[in-house]
């Protein structure tokens, strides 16, 4: 008897150590609703706060070109983010919708071009920019960043493009990613494009992991447009390793490239193409 009641009480100890133990971990995997989502955050934090955190438009941002940016990281159902175009009625102009570069689950970041142009008949003075997550449950929305803003129409909005190891972790040397400028009106665009790009990312861009292969004191002397072929001429050749090449070869034909009527580059240096940007 007395052992029978010996087992009963440490089986009773077991089930109770293993119910705390099951309760504490045992769905570890699935965050409370009120839990931080711990993920690297360019801002110097170790918290990701939202579900879809939004970094370009930069927060507080009222004003953008007919070409903009949305740069963020965020977890959604199949990956797939977002983003909402509506007039400043709150008419719904466009949707669209990314990819984050994570694993289904798992936190990733985005980098989607707009080019309102495209997208838009007619391009109103004030949008609403929703970056969402449209449920799959009922089409709601749900995880949601709006930015209120001002349409610049009359100045030229070009992309130019920089590596990002957020964006490309593997470092393949032969992705680059967007940002947008907002320049003075001009008919130059490719020029203007290439000379934005050369100036380099910004201090916030940078923050937001953006860099450069292309060197700080290289400059352009013209480019030339024949039929649909684009030739970017430079004061300094830009060879190096080979993986320094493709990110430099790639920053400057996705820059010219963004424009329809170009559809090869060719890059030289001071008039000489041949055994330029060779590692």
């Amino acid at each position: 008897m007395g052992k029978t009641l010996f087992l009963i009480v440490i089986l009773a100890i077991v089930a109770v150590v293993g119910w705390l133990i099951y309760d504490k971990y045992g769905m570890g995997d699935v965050p409370a609703s009120n839990s931080p989502l711990v993920t690297y955050s360019p801002f110097g934090t170790t918290e990701q706060s939202k579900e879809i955190e939004v970094y370009l438009p930069a927060s507080g941002t009222t004003m953008v070109g007919t070409k903009f940016v949305n740069y963020g990281k965020g977890r959604a159902f199949e990956n797939t983010i977002n983003y909402r175009i509506s007039d400043g009625n709150g008419n719904h102009l466009y949707v669209g919708s990314f990819m984050t570069n994570a694993e289904a689950g798992v936190f990733g970041y985005f980098n989607q071009e707009v080019d309102l142009s495209k997208i838009l008949k007619t391009i109103p003075p004030v949008i609403i920019l929703d970056v969402l997550e449209l449920s799959a449950k009922d089409g709601s929305d749900t995880h949601k960043t709006s930015f209120k803003l001002n349409v610049d129409t009359s100045s030229t909005s070009v992309f130019v493009y920089f590596f990002n190891k957020n964006l490309d972790p593997e470092t393949t040397c032969n992705k680059t990613f967007a940002v947008s400028r907002i320049i003075p009106k001009t008919q130059s665009v490719l020029k203007a494009a290439i000379e934005e790009l050369l100036k380099g990312p910004t201090s916030d861009e940078k923050k937001l992991g953006f860099e450069t292969s292309l060197t700080n004191d290289v400059k352009l002397n013209s480019v030339k447009i024949v039929g649909d072929i684009a030739t970017v001429d430079l004061s300094k050749d830009q060879s190096g390793g080979s993986c320094r090449i493709g990110i430099v070869s790639s920053q400057i034909a996705n820059t010219a490239k963004q424009f329809s009527n170009v559809k090869k580059v060719i890059i030289s240096v001071n008039g000489e193409a041949e055994g330029i940007l060779q590692p």
